[in-house]
């Protein structure tokens, strides 16, 4: 061009190709970011899948009843006798103790929602709480445990999760 200086040209070269590696350096970055995310996905799932058998998934009106493992073994869990309660639902969560000692101080995790047009739960207005149970669960018996789940009522209750099992004691027969 006329009128240009060489050191005029020299730095609109040397602009030209600091865009050029901002560009590529953007572009990296954006691989960069997605296999994070891709990496975080596959981590969830991997979590998820691994503690599977630690979360009983359950419905109103499902027929059976589902096993939550813990750390003496499995329990079974079944949801009945859905009903409307003040602002919410009152349901009966039926442990069903699989070993021969009772166990003492249940405590759970307890999350219930919607479930979307498909069936699928509705993660992100669901509801949890940790309850502590005072009954005892005798060893080979069911134990119906009254439960209030607030903020939703029975037509609108699409499932029940039942998580984190601890406890603070066995029983055991005295066999002298």
């Amino acid at each position: 061009m006329p009128g240009e200086t060489a050191a005029g040209q020299q730095f609109s070269n040397s602009d030209a190709a600091l865009k050029q590696r901002l560009n590529d350096t953007e572009k990296k970055l954006a691989i960069l970011q997605g296999t994070v995310t891709e990496l975080k996905g596959s981590k969830q799932w991997d979590d998820l899948v691994k503690d599977w058998d630690k979360i009983a998934y359950l419905t109103p009106g499902a027929e059976g009843y589902s096993t939550v493992g813990f750390d003496l073994g499995v329990l079974t869990v079944k949801l009945d006798d859905v009903k409307p309660y003040a602002n919410g639902s009152k349901v009966t969560l039926r442990f069903g103790n699989v070993l021969s000692s009772a166990i003492d101080g249940l405590t759970a995790t307890i999350e219930w929602g919607r479930v979307n047009d498909k069936g699928v739960a509705d993660n992100t207005s669901a509801k949890s709480r940790e309850m502590i149970f005072n009954q005892t669960l005798q060893g080979g018996a069911w134990t119906s445990i009254p439960v209030v789940l607030e903020g939703l009522p029975p037509t609108e209750l699409g499932f029940v999760r039942v998580s984190k099992i601890h406890h603070t004691g066995i029983k055991l027969r005295w066999n002298p």
